[in-house]
């Protein structure tokens, strides 16, 4: 069975190993200190390959594979989370969070109705049952 993935948590992960890794160097477990700074460059790497979609970070892969977020998806071609996560995460390339906010702010800010969109465009025709890890 295949498993989806989650670029956005995969964003959020990243920000729980920098705090944790603090936790652990202040109580001295140099060991695990190590072992998730070497989980965390791997993370980092993997999000800004695979997770970049060529002017924007992808939202997640479903279970069958499937890109959501990407600049070929007919819904949810872009959101807010993963372009969000990519800054406060500290986790985003810089060339690649500057682009991508670039593009959150070009595709998802609606000046005229005063409003920011999660995403766009909307689901309609969406097969629902997909898990979003």
């Amino acid at each position: 069975m295949e498993f989806g993935e989650s670029i956005w948590l995969g964003f959020f992960l990243y920000d729980i190993l920098n705090r944790f890794i603090q936790i652990c160097e202040h109580e001295n477990k140099s060991q695990l200190v190590k072992k998730f700074c070497e989980v965390k460059e791997v993370l980092k790497k993997n999000l800004n390959t695979v997770g970049w979609d060529g002017r924007w970070y992808k939202r997640a892969i479903s279970d069958n594979g499937e890109i959501i977020g990407s600049l070929s998806s007919k819904e949810c071609r872009i959101d807010s989370i993963s372009q969000s996560w990519s800054v406060i995460s500290g986790a985003g390339d810089n060339d690649k969070k500057f682009i991508s906010m670039e593009n959150a702010e070009n595709y998802l800010v609606d000046r005229e109705n005063k409003l920011i969109k999660l995403f766009d465009p909307p689901f309609e025709h969406w097969d629902l049952n997909v898990r979003l890890y």
